[in-house]
């Protein structure tokens, strides 16, 4: 249960600054950090970590791994320091995207040979600098990181991405010839491996920088894992599958506010019964290397664990599909007998969402309410309108999937705009929508207010994060050095004090 009145900023890592093409754990990272402690914020709340897949446009809700960080992430600025890059090549680099808008394909491919280089040069010292740490990460994220490096090697070294396409060998995972594999791969697997712990090492930095400033991260875990990952190919028990290791069924949303055909995520359907045979194993280990990581946890599509979307994997689009009820009660039981609290975000938005209120007020596990969702028909009623908030709540203006404030209203309907006006008994317009949204969501009951450092700037819908089922033209969106300025903190601080949040 949320205990204190807070508040936070939403704004995920790689939509940073930077002169790198993508946001990172660089000195951007540290100055977003001390402009939250000096506007009275008390939360981060990020995006997934873990690495991103090109064929799936780069969302950071699909990935190969549920564990291993995202290398894009670490910065060309630290590697310089610790004497793992040159300074000319990076600072040639930021000359080249010093005037251009880098989209994250091109990142990609411009960064990965430098996070070679500098993996290589680390290997080339011997390990000398920072061996101890480097062996001891090795063997504490064993569980995980030798699935994954072997995974990202074999996927180089065959040039098949897609493991169900591998060597039948490879795919049934026989264990002589994965020895033969790991033995013959051995450098590679290392060159992944060392990416891994300096990416680990400045993430580690970044959040005890923040906590020595009473900054918590509040991080994002998908429900489900990516079809071809290291996760479902070490894994292949824990999921419906057929022989050939390919999904019968998939994940997915039915149709809702988002869109008219549901969301046909693609993943593989966890089989449910293995997973509580096993007293849910895989999952313990996957919360608790989450909590090694966040205060906080957002678990995504927390509705899945109650009641999940089945679509048959033949079916084009989400609307074909079977409600399938879910082991929840056994699931957070065994939770509960691993952790002594459970520091929980339930995304329950969606269909269904009703049924699933009274199990969460059960386990005092927060849900989330946002504002945008509460000025639809059923306003006087809805739970995302304020005046039906309740405190152990965390409320957003919006979220990551939502338009920004100042874009949902502009392209909002006009019955949108006459329940604003009634609402808030002024006119609403553009000049005063998003700070009449901000102040009534800080203003809530709730305990803890977000906001998108889009609605804090007063950005309108060309800033837009994701929306859901555009694909490749998502996530792509970054901050302009300097684009937050010292007014906007003002303001910040100014709202956060006067509601009660710093």
């Amino acid at each position: 249960m949320l205990q204190l009145r807070q508040s936070g900023i939403l704004l995920h890592i790689t939509s940073l600054p930077s002169p790198h093409g993508v946001g990172d754990l660089g000195p951007e990272a540290y100055r977003f950090a001390d402009f939250l402690a000096s506007t009275g914020q008390t939360y981060w709340q990020i995006l997934p970590l873990t690495p991103l897949d090109p064929g799936a446009g780069f969302s950071p809700y699909s990935s190969p791994s549920a564990f291993a960080g995202n290398t894009l992430m670490i910065s060309f600025d630290r590697l310089v320091e610790q004497g793992l890059l040159p300074v000319g090549e990076v600072a040639e680099l930021a000359a080249e995207w010093q005037n251009t808008e880098a989209s994250m394909a091109t990142a990609w491919s411009k960064k990965q040979p430098l996070l070679r280089r500098a993996a290589e040069t680390f290997i080339e010292q011997g390990l000398t600098t920072t061996g101890l740490g480097f062996d001891t990460f090795c063997y504490q994220q064993s569980e995980w990181l030798d699935d994954y490096a072997l995974f990202v090697a074999l996927q180089q070294d065959l040039n098949i991405p897609t493991w169900n396409n591998w060597p039948d060998a490879l795919v049934r995972r026989d264990e002589a010839e994965l020895s033969v594999q790991t033995e013959r791969l051995a450098h590679e697997i290392v060159i992944v491996k060392v990416l891994q712990y300096l990416f680990y090492q400045q993430w580690n930095d970044l959040i005890n920088y923040c906590y020595a400033r009473k900054v918590h991260i509040i991080g994002d875990i998908p429900i489900y894992v990516q079809q071809n990952s290291a996760d479902v190919w070490g894994n292949k028990s824990l999921f419906k599958l057929d022989e050939g290791g390919l999904p019968l069924f998939v994940a997915g949303a039915p149709p809702d506010y988002f869109s008219s055909d549901g969301q046909r995520w693609g993943n593989p359907i966890y089989d449910w019964e293995e997973h509580e045979r096993t007293g849910f194993a895989w999952w313990i280990r996957r919360m608790r290397h989450q909590m090694s990581l966040y205060s906080l946890t957002r678990l995504d599509h927390f509705l899945g664990f109650e009641m999940y979307w089945e679509i048959p994997a033949t079916e084009p689009t989400a609307k074909v599909g079977t409600w399938v009820k879910a082991p929840i009660e056994s699931f957070i039981q065994a939770m509960y007998r691993q952790f002594v609290q459970l520091p929980l975000i339930a995304e329950d938005l969606g269909a269904r969402s009703a049924e699933i209120q009274p199990f969460l007020r059960h386990y005092a596990i927060p849900g989330m309410r946002v504002a945008q969702f509460g000025f639809g028909d059923d306003l006087p009623t809805s739970s995302h309108i304020v005046h039906n908030h309740t405190l152990n709540n965390v409320v957003y203006t919006g979220t990551h999937d939502n338009n920004t404030t100042l874009g949902w209203f502009r392209q909002g309907a006009d019955d949108l705009r006459e329940r604003l006006n009634a609402y808030f008994g002024v006119p609403v317009t553009e000049e005063n929508v998003v700070s009449l949204l901000s102040r009534m969501t800080m203003q809530s009951t709730a305990r803890l207010a977000i906001m998108p450092i889009q609605d804090v700037l007063n950005l309108n819908e060309e800033h837009r994060m994701n929306t859901p089922g555009l694909g490749g033209y998502s996530w792509q969106w970054r901050l302009k050095p300097g684009q937050i300025t010292p007014e906007a903190g003002e303001q910040l601080l100014a709202l956060t004090k006067m509601t009660g949040r710093a």
